[in-house]
């Protein structure tokens, strides 16, 4: 018994080592050979040609053929590929084939080889991954053929990868289902719901009949997230979302399912890092208020005019998502308060007003009544002046109280000189495109000649309304949109050398900012103004109207373009002025610098009909600095005919 079992063992033993050495026999003939780069496929072929056994340990050299010469195999093979498909997908394929990638790194360094088993891997694994590259973009029909050359010494075996894509996909059907509350609310007829609803389908990123690509999809999904979670529904998810591709038809269904989750409400604000300003300041700017929905834009807009307040040094708005709390979400307000008080000084230069030194205080809540006051003292060879402002910290509804006064002394091109003062009381009305300011205003304005000689003195009690509308790219260096300015003004004036009586006054402005074909910008502007008073009624002449210098007409003397009275040139009634002007970045290198040519021309009088305006034009130097555009002008006066430079910082309304 025992010796039968001993056979039976003996014999199972010899049948597994012979089974074993069968399948090591095997598997070495295998290695001596090239096996088929990817096996058929209905959409894909791929072709091989056999190559010599992979023996690079063996330091002898076998015949590749007969009379042929001999393949060293103790060297890295030599290879190159070949990549035939249509442009772009070629360039697409040698970017992320690892085959390509490989060969990339390999012919930067010439010491990286490869082992015939590893160039067989990467040939084999190059249809699938071409595969995916190229569904990827549209293309769900491919065929794609692999082929191997025999490898030859001193040639370098080349490896050809083929690809006929087929024609793209395209979206055929686009379908959203909703779920959560954001359902219910459609299935009510909620007005902002449907209003969501309208802007996921009309900013959908794949619409019906666009090609389909996995980028795009993707980016389309995060989009529409995107938006959901920003117009109320801030815990918003995908439950799931699918593409049905029918490959022969070349058509793609896409299935969106999304759980919106609880609707938000605006809740209770509590504001942390206060010391000395008053939380009122903060929750008067927002743009919303308890019990409205919840929108993620509101909350940005309102931590900007936060920091627009200069007042904190950091700001930090957010919102507790915590869905238990969705009918009434806490908000959050972080911030860090700048120094109560700060002093600048500093020196400049204008080619309308020449050199000055100035110094400028700020408190920022004033004996602790929640206002700001802004001192500020200029002293120059041409212009002296002295500024206080007060304004008050926001009031509800988004409104602030001005108080201002100001007194100035300025030298005209002709040397006569011009004093002025002025009180005003009133309030501004901050909006994210529109602002507007309504104040009462007493000034007062003298105007001597050189000699001496009063020529015009007049004051004038009056209340003015004024609305600032901008609607461009950027409010600091902007290339597209426009900004406009209208000024209505209306009261008494009072004169001891001529008539008193009423007066009203109007004055616009607007600025049109427009990109144009290579990277040429287009800028134009015009302003108008009219003062309507009897003739023999004395208006103050910082309420008359007068052109030329930087913002005005180029090439002439800042407030040379006026009326000439007793050899003094005063301001006019009526005033008119437009601008063109092109430009364009000098250098690739340098975005920021522009260079511009422009035209000008404008004038002021006693009435439109008088009005001969005077043409300035030239060329300049743009500098597109981070607190506004620096410009540099060389202008020439056909009036004056010669030559004037100007330079600013800033845009002007």
């Amino acid at each position: 018994m025992t010796v039968r079992v001993l056979k039976g063992i003996a014999g199972g033993v010899g049948k597994r080592l012979a089974l074993l050495l069968g399948v090591l026999v095997c598997y070495l003939m295998m290695e001596a050979t090239w096996a088929q780069a990817v096996p058929a496929s209905p959409a894909s072929q791929a072709e091989a040609a056999p190559e010599p056994a992979d023996t690079e340990s063996a330091a002898t050299a076998e015949p590749d053929k007969p009379g042929g010469n001999a393949v060293d195999r103790s060297k890295p093979v030599a290879w190159q590929l070949n990549i035939e498909a249509p442009s772009p997908l070629d360039k697409l394929l040698h970017t992320y084939l690892d085959l390509a990638r490989f060969q990339e790194e390999s012919s930067k360094d010439q010491s990286l080889g490869i082992r015939r088993s590893e160039l067989r891997r990467l040939v084999i694994s190059a249809p699938e991954q071409a595969r995916a590259l190229l569904e990827a973009q549209g293309y769900f029909n491919a065929n794609i053929v692999t082929s191997v050359s025999d490898e030859v010494a001193n040639r370098p075996v080349v490896v050809r990868i083929q690809v006929d894509p087929g024609p793209q996909t395209v979206i055929s059907k686009v379908q959203f289902v909703f779920e959560g509350e954001f359902d219910t609310r459609l299935s009510n007829a909620d007005p902002l719901a449907q209003a969501l609803l309208d802007k996921l389908e009309s900013g959908w990123g794949l619409p019906e009949g666009q090609v389909f690509r996995q980028a795009d999809w993707s980016s389309a999904k995060s989009a529409a997230l995107a938006r959901m979670r920003a117009d109320g529904y801030p815990t918003a998810t995908w439950s799931g979302t699918s593409v049905t591709v029918d490959a022969e038809k070349h058509t793609a269904k896409l299935f969106l399912v999304a759980d919106s989750g609880p609707g938000f409400i605006f809740g209770d604000i509590r504001v942390e890092g206060l010391n000395r300003q008053p939380a009122s300041a903060i929750v008067n700017v927002a743009p919303f208020h308890k019990g409205e929905p919840y929108s993620e834009k509101r909350l940005l807009d309102w931590q900007e005019r936060i920091q627009k307040l200069n007042m904190f040094d950091s700001v930090f708005v957010n919102t507790d998502l915590d869905p238990t709390q969705a009918g009434a979400a806490p908000v959050l307000v972080q911030v860090h308060e700048l120094q109560m008080q700060t002093a600048t000084t500093g020196v400049g230069i204008s080619s309308n007003t020449g050199p000055r030194v100035f110094g400028e205080h700020l408190h920022r809540n004033i004996f602790g009544l929640d206002w700001q006051s802004k001192t500020k003292l200029q002293l120059g060879r041409l212009e002296s002046s002295g500024q206080l402002d007060l304004t008050s910290h926001p009031w509800p509804g988004n409104r602030r109280g001005l108080i201002s006064m100001q007194a100035s002394y300025l030298v005209d091109s002709d040397n006569a000189v011009t004093t002025s003062q002025y009180l005003r009381v009133g309030q501004l009305r901050e909006g994210e495109r529109l602002e507007r300011t309504d104040y009462l205003e007493f000034q007062r304005a003298e105007v001597r000649s050189s000699s001496g000689n009063v020529v015009s003195n007049a004051s004038a009690a009056s209340g003015t309304a004024q609305w600032i509308f901008r609607d461009v790219d950027s409010q600091v260096l902007p290339t597209k949109g426009s900004t406009s300015m209208l000024q209505l003004t209306g009261g008494r004036t009072y004169s001891a050398s001529e008539d008193p009586g009423y007066f009203s006054r109007g004055y616009a402005r607007l600025t049109w900012y427009q990109p144009l074909w290579m990277h040429w910008y287009a800028t134009a502007r015009g302003e108008v103004g009219q003062v309507f008073a009897r003739d023999q009624v004395s208006v103050p002449d910082t309420l008359l109207f007068r052109a030329g210098g930087d913002d005005s007409v180029r090439g002439y003397a800042y407030r040379s373009l006026g009326i000439d009275k007793d050899g003094v040139t005063v301001g006019g009634r009526a005033m008119s002025t437009g601008s063109i002007e092109l430009a364009h970045p000098l250098s690739s290198k340098l975005p920021g610098l522009w260079g511009a040519v422009f035209v000008d021309a404008g004038d002021a009088a006693d009435r439109f009909g008088d009005l001969q305006p005077k043409v300035g034009y030239g060329f300049g130097v743009r500098w597109r600095s981070p607190v506004g555009p620096l410009r540099l002008d060389i202008a020439y006066g056909n009036e004056v005919q010669r030559w004037r430079m100007h330079f600013s910082v800033g845009i002007s309304l």
